[in-house]
């Protein structure tokens, strides 16, 4: 009884700090608290009357004069909250902040409105501190943004209506949309959509898919060392490209590497030579793949774990099994996750879907967009060609992206949009 006591003073003193920096909602919550330890604490009652309507605090004050009748601040919390129901109900002109009211919380002889001016003054001060510290903090990121993405971005947008060529910069002719119509009549362009498209509807699944079986059972609380699984997991997400260009290179080296004797060899595929090897290209490409899965089975992870487990346990008294727990359960409340998982995905294949491809001479029939546009930049040397196809890539990755966003409401679960 004695340390519920003392918690329900610590709570009280803390949701004191809270009213006085203009945060109700916070005292409301820690005078409940107070309440719960002790339900015969007078100061609980009288922070919730402090911070309700005038007939709650009606019933509040009455609470605390029936733990201490002769409380002066009960009294004054009483006669306070009587004349702002009068005053609502039009039966006296009392202002609601009339200069001889004062405070019941408190006890103080000070005006009602002069204090409530100060906490507010305090709570804008601190506001505006945070605010500044903050942007503070994030100025060395938003001078990056700027500077080495922002401005390059702008510039390209300039670029592509101009004939700019690497070779001979100093010529450069401002020739409006003539870059964007010769790529619309390439038929590499279309080519090389297409195969990129392709290769998402078969990569983006599986990536999505193993990710939420990857979440599910790292999520297990009967697994054994669960936290260096999930490290183990995430690393390969983290590792800089160029140290995994070189790794993937010594995987599917066609003399010293691993990928003929362990893996095309025993199950029958024809032999690597080369990346244009086509049996052997589509394996490679999605095992590749599973390389960035990190981020997707985390953020999956971290929303299974934010589900409630009574939401389970009722499931399960009313007969459901495994299988259908996690459908019909896991898998909608988890649905955001899933939804930002998509997206992620979707932005990485299409942004770099080959990654052994870079710096080898473009082929249609294998490369995607993103190599296609590295073709035109560093074979052909066209820089304001390869811009166009930039902004042409973008502006359908945007479309791509706002049809998700205007479907999403039919297919995932937003919570704060449930009715």
């Amino acid at each position: 009884m004695t340390t519920n006591l003392n918690i329900a003073e610590y709570a009280v003193r803390t949701a004191l700090t809270e009213l006085q920096s203009g945060r109700k909602q916070a005292a409301r919550f820690l005078a409940q608290r107070a309440i719960m330890l002790a339900p015969d604490f007078e100061d609980g009652w009288l922070i919730l009357a402090a911070v309700s309507g005038p007939r709650a605090s009606l019933e509040y004050c009455q609470r605390a004069l029936e733990i201490n009748p002769q409380s002066p601040r009960a009294l004054a919390g009483l006669e306070d909250a009587r004349r702002r129901i009068q005053a609502e109900s039009g039966q006296a002109s009392l202002p609601l902040e009339a200069p001889g009211r004062t405070r019941a919380i408190e006890g103080k002889t000070q005006p009602r409105t002069v204090v409530s001016q100060k906490v507010q003054a305090h709570h804008q001060t601190q506001l505006h501190y945070k605010r500044r510290w903050g942007l503070y903090l994030i100025a060395p990121w938003l001078i990056g943004l700027v500077i080495f993405k922002l401005a390059p971005i702008l510039a390209t947008l300039g670029i592509s209506f101009t004939d700019f060529n690497l070779i001979n910069p100093d010529h450069l002719d401002f020739v409006g949309f003539q870059n964007y119509i010769s790529l619309f009549r390439d038929p590499n362009l279309w080519t090389a959509f297409l195969g990129t498209f392709r290769l998402a509807l078969i990569v983006i699944p599986i990536q999505v898919i193993a990710a939420i079986l990857l979440a599910t059972l790292l999520s297990n609380e009967k697994l054994v060392f669960k936290n260096t699984l999930r490290m183990l997991f995430f690393l390969p997400s983290i590792i800089p490209s160029v140290a995994a260009m070189f790794m993937w290179q010594g995987f599917v080296n066609p003399r010293s590497g691993w990928l003929n004797p362990l893996l095309l060899n025993p199950l029958g595929l024809a032999k690597y030579v080369h990346f244009s090897t086509r049996g052997a290209t589509p394996s490679l490409m999605i095992l590749a793949t599973f390389w960035s899965i990190g981020p997707g089975f985390l953020i999956i992870m971290g929303a299974m774990q934010g589900i409630p487990p009574d939401i389970y346990e009722a499931a399960q008294v009313d007969g459901a099994g495994r299988l259908r727990r996690f459908f019909a359960i896991t898998l909608p409340l988890v649905s955001p996750a899933i939804f930002f998982t998509l997206i992620l995905n979707l932005t990485s294949i299409f942004g770099g879907a080959i990654l052994l491809d870079r710096g080898n001479t473009f082929n249609s029939s294998l490369s995607s967009v993103d190599s296609y546009l590295y073709y035109i930049l560093f074979d052909t040397f066209h820089l304001g060609s390869a811009a166009s196809l930039a902004w042409i890539f973008f502006i359908f990755m945007l479309v791509v992206v706002l049809i998700l966003f205007a479907t999403s409401k039919r297919w995932v679960y937003f919570p704060d949009q449930e009715k």
